[in-house]
């Protein structure tokens, strides 16, 4: 923790345990309101609804990940029963809390993104009315890569005997979700329409925080990586924040957005993060980048992306060029990114820069 003050210091070691818990309690009522609301007969309460059921989905996320650095609890089985909890509100249950947390880490030791496959590959490998569908589809904000993603890691444990023994606690996960979600639909059609659409807005505010945090190689788990150096991870890792005015709203993502500082000291809980990136960084920091470039490149590169590498920052005498900068798809850390070996591709995933 070279360049800190010891008082925050400090306060990273101790851990403020009751903050994190009012922001998990607020998880919980919020996400339960926001089924009511959606649930209601008033169109503004069910406009009300859909932003709280959104907000709650990105904190229960974004908690994973804070889970998964053990900033919240001590206790390592506290951190992963929470974190299996959040794991379920935001449908990524079916996959272990241990598994994610053994490939976000990988992440930070490597240096590196992984990816269970190529993206591109396999939408190249598609008949070609179906990846126009594809295509379509991420056109149009809808994130059909992400689910393909999602049930591909469903339905391994019944392709992939390695992980067969997961197949029970699949399918029980399966009856459990999928009746809740017939109720709710028995109770209110337009609820399940309305969570829909919270979902799909959910899924896009995390693919477009998490495209543009780096610009690392990208291998399968299990290959031999170089040797990156402190160095690479600083140069490839870049901050977007919502506002740099109003820290504040920051929050609305829980701080992830100040990507450097926590992979500078992984051990900083979330509510610290923001005072952590004050005294490593100085305003206007290069790999500080502006939000609304990069809402503009998730809109423009919303389908080369499928296609391409993560593009290129370059330099410039005031900061960084981040015009081609297209940004990654397919790294999120609510995905297991195991090496899918039944999926068979015509080549095989090649490191990307």
């Amino acid at each position: 923790m070279d360049g800190i003050s010891f008082n925050l210091r400090s306060k990273i070691s101790q851990r403020n345990t009751w903050i994190s818990c009012l922001a998990l309690l607020f998880v919980f009522i919020g996400y339960a309101s926001a089924i009511v609301c959606i649930s209601a007969s008033p169109v503004l309460i069910n406009a009300v609804g859909v932003i709280l059921l959104v907000q709650s989905l990105i904190w229960a996320a974004y908690f994973v990940h804070d889970l998964v650095h053990g900033t919240l609890f001590r206790q390592p089985k506290v951190n992963a029963f929470v974190g299996n909890c959040m794991l379920f509100l935001t449908g990524s249950c079916y996959w272990r809390f241990q598994d994610l947390a053994r490939d976000h880490l990988a992440h930070h030791k490597g240096r590196a993104d992984f990816s269970a496959f190529s993206i591109s590959d396999f939408l190249t490998s598609l008949p070609l009315p179906l990846r126009q569908l594809i295509i379509v589809l991420e056109w149009l904000y809808f994130p059909i890569v992400n689910f393909i993603l999602r049930w591909f890691c469903i339905i391994s444990p019944f392709l992939e005997e390695s992980r067969c023994r997961e197949r029970w606690r699949t399918i029980a996960l399966l009856l459990i979700r999928g009746s809740l979600l017939i109720a709710l639909g028995w109770y209110s059609l337009r609820a399940i329409a309305l969570y829909g659409f919270a979902y799909i807005c959910f899924i896009n505010l995390l693919r477009f925080m998490d495209c543009f945090q780096h610009t690392y190689a990208v291998f399968q788990l299990g290959q031999v990586l170089p040797q990156y150096s402190s160095d690479y991870e600083e140069a490839n890792t870049y901050s977007n924040l919502v506002s740099y005015r109003w820290k504040w709203l920051n929050l609305l993502f829980l701080n992830f957005g100040y990507h450097n500082a926590h992979h500078r000291v992984i051990q900083c809980p979330w509510y610290l993060l923001p005072q952590l990136d004050a005294e490593l960084y100085p305003v206007g920091n290069r790999q500080h980048i502006p939000l609304g470039q990069l809402v503009s490149n998730y809109h423009k590169f919303r389908i080369a992306r499928l296609f391409t590498g993560q593009g290129t920052v370059g330099e410039r005498e005031h900061g960084l060029a981040i015009d081609e900068f297209v940004g990654g798809v397919g790294v999120s850390f609510l995905i297991l990114q195991e090496p899918l070996s039944w999926l068979k591709l015509p080549s095989s995933l090649v490191q990307q820069s």
